[in-house]
C-alpha cells in the first residue's frame, strides 16, 4: 500500500517560544516540506489560533505561510488531516481521527540520576507522558541511531514505528558579523575555547572546568568564552578564581556563528545528547570540535572532531593541547569539517520526515 501525505496537521504549541533546538528543527521542516513534495498544505495548531506573531513567523518561512491554515490547539483533537505531527516529543491533545507522528528527540527526563523524591516523581510522571506517546503514535520519528536505541531500551515500542531521522545545521553559517567588539568585553584578544548550554548535569560543564584548571596549572592561560542564557547558573562548577572562565550569556545566532569560526574549538563534553546540534553548527561554520565520545556524538562529528572518554579531565586536556600546537591538525579538522557537515541537510531530513509520515498513514491504515 502506498500512501502521500499532503495535508499535514502541525502541534505548533510551542513554536513560538522554541527559539532554538527543537524550534529551528520545526521551523526548517515547514520550510522544506514544499521543496521535497510540491502539494502540501498544513494546518497549523495553536494557542487560541491566529496571531500576528505566528502568522509573521510562518511567513519568514519561504512558501509556508501561504499554504497554512492556522486553528486553536484544541482542534487537534478533531483533526481529518492525513497526518498530525507532533514535534515536542510528546503526544498531547491526542487527534482521534487521523494516523499521528511524533518526534521524540531524546528521553532525557526519564534517565537523569537525581533520587531527590520529587525528580523521582517528575520522571515517573515523564515515563507515562513518553509511554503514552509511543504507544498512541503510528510513526516515532527519532533524531539518531543512538535516541532510536534508547527508545527501544527504555520505552520498548514497536520497532516498525521507528524511524531514524538526523538533523541538519545548513541553515546555519557565518556572515559578516563583527564579534570583535564582544570578544573585548570579554578579554578576549588571542586563542580561545567556547562552550554553550545551560548547566545541567548531563552537559559536564564541571569535567571541562577540571580540564581548563590542568591547562592553566600547566601555564597554559587559554579563555574558555560560556554561551547560553544560564551560563552564569555555571558559577556552582566553576569558582571566583577562575581567571580563564568568561560568561558571554545569551548571544544571537550570527555572534554564535561567528563564535564557533573564531574559537580554537568548541569543547562539547556532554554525556548525553538526542543528537547534539552545536558541534555540528560548529562545523558548519568551518569551526573545530573536541566533544566527548558518548551518545549520539560520535554519529553527528564522524572523524571531523577530537574525542575524549567523558569523565576523563587528562584524555580532554590532551586534546586541547594538540589543537593549540599543532597548525597542521586544526587545517585538517577544518577541511574535515566542511565535509562532514555536508552531510546533513534539511532538505533531506524533511524527505525522511515525510516517507515517515506516509509510513503512519500505512499503519494507520491497516490498524
Amino acid at each position: 500500500m502506498t500512501l502521500r501525505a499532503q495535508h499535514i496537521g502541525v502541534d505548533a504549541s510551542r513554536l513560538l517560544q522554541e527559539k532554538r533546538g527543537m524550534g529551528r528543527y520545526v521551523r526548517n521542516i515547514l520550510r522544506e516540506l514544499p521543496q521535497v513534495r510540491g502539494q502540501v498544505a498544513y494546518t497549523v495548531y495553536a494557542g487560541n489560533g491566529e496571531t500576528p506573531e505566528l502568522r509573521t513567523l510562518l511567513q519568514s518561512l519561504g512558501e509556508t505561510a501561504g499554504r497554512a491554515v492556522i486553528r486553536p490547539g484544541a482542534d487537534i483533537t478533531a483533526s481529518t488531516t492525513d497526518v498530525v505531527w507532533y514535534p515536542w516529543n510528546f503526544v498531547s491533545p491526542v487527534a482521534r481521527n487521523a494516523p499521528i507522528a511524533v518526534t521524540i528527540h531524546d528521553i532525557v527526563p526519564m534517565i537523569q540520576l537525581d533520587h531527590r523524591w520529587w525528580k523521582v516523581w517528575k520522571r515517573t510522571k515523564y515515563r507515562r507522558r513518553y509511554t503514552n506517546s509511543v504507544q498512541t503514535a503510528h510513526a516515532i520519528l527519532a533524531d539518531s541511531a543512538f535516541t532510536a536505541l534508547e527508545i527501544r531500551r527504555v520505552l520498548n515500542p514497536d520497532m516498525g514505528k521507528v524511524h531514524e531521522v538526523l538533523l541538519a545545521s545548513d541553515d546555519f553559517a557565518p556572515g559578516a558579523t563583527d564579534i570583535a567588539p564582544l570578544l573585548e568585553k570579554l578579554g578576549v584578544s588571542g586563542p580561545f575555547f567556547m562552550a554553550v548550554g545551560a548547566h545541567e548535569a548531563r552537559k559536564n560543564l564541571p569535567v571541562l572546568f577540571e580540564a581548563m584548571r590542568l591547562m592553566s596549572a600547566g601555564g597554559m592561560d587559554i579563555p574558555l568564552v560560556l554561551c547560553g542564557p544560564g551560563a552564569r547558573l555555571s558559577r556552582v562548577a566553576g569558582r571566583g578564581d577562575d581567571r580563564w572562565l568568561r560568561y558571554a550569556g545569551f548571544v544571537s545566532d550570527a555572534e554564535l556563528a561567528a563564535l564557533y569560526q573564531r574559537a580554537t574549538a568548541l569543547v562539547f563534553p556532554s554525556l548525553y545528547e538526542g543528537f547534539g546540534l552545536p558541534p555540528l553548527e560548529a562545523l558548519q561554520c568551518g569551526g573545530r570540535v573536541v566533544c566527548a565520545n558518548a551518545s549520539s556524538l560520535p554519529q553527528v562529528v564522524g572523524d571531523a572532531a577530537l574525542m575524549f572518554p567523558p569523565r576523563d579531565a587528562g584524555a580532554l586536556v590532551e586534546q586541547l593541547r594538540r589543537l593549540l600546537t599543532d597548525d597542521a591538525l586544526r587545517a585538517e579538522l577544518t577541511r574535515r569539517g566542511a565535509l562532514q557537515a555536508s552531510k546533513f541537510r534539511w532538505r533531506d531530513t524533511a524527505r525522511n520526515t515525510l516517507a515517515a509520515f506516509d509510513a503512519a498513514m500505512v499503519r494507520y491504515r491497516q490498524s
